[in-house]
């Protein structure tokens, strides 16, 4: 991973891995990440959690609020704003995963 990726945590790259998240709200632009193909304008945190909790790779929005509280360390408002990566992440993750295993073969 290089420094203008996205960085997930270990919920996120399971979510990736079953294939259920595909988007990602973030406090930055990540404009240089290339497995992202779309990033919208600030959302305010109550509309991703209504509208977008599904494609974050969540089973409900009270488990996003769940997440994105343990990911701030703090209850995250609803009117708080975040920038949605919406992108090709579990294609990049399984060619990072074979990388790892070629170079642990070598």
């Amino acid at each position: 991973m290089t420094e203008d990726e996205i960085p997930f945590n270990s919920w996120s790259r399971e979510r990736i891995e079953l294939g259920m998240k595909e988007c990602t709200s973030r406090h930055k632009r990540y404009t240089k990440d290339k497995r992202v193909y779309y990033i919208s304008p600030k959302l305010p945190f109550w509309f991703i959690k209504e509208f977008l909790w599904k494609a974050e790779g969540a089973n409900s929005p009270e488990e996003l609020q769940e997440v994105m509280n343990s990911i701030y360390h703090r209850l995250v408002p609803a009117e708080e704003e975040f920038y949605v990566h919406c992108g090709h992440f579990k294609e990049a993750l399984e060619e990072y995963k074979k990388k790892e295993d070629v170079e642990a073969f070598l």
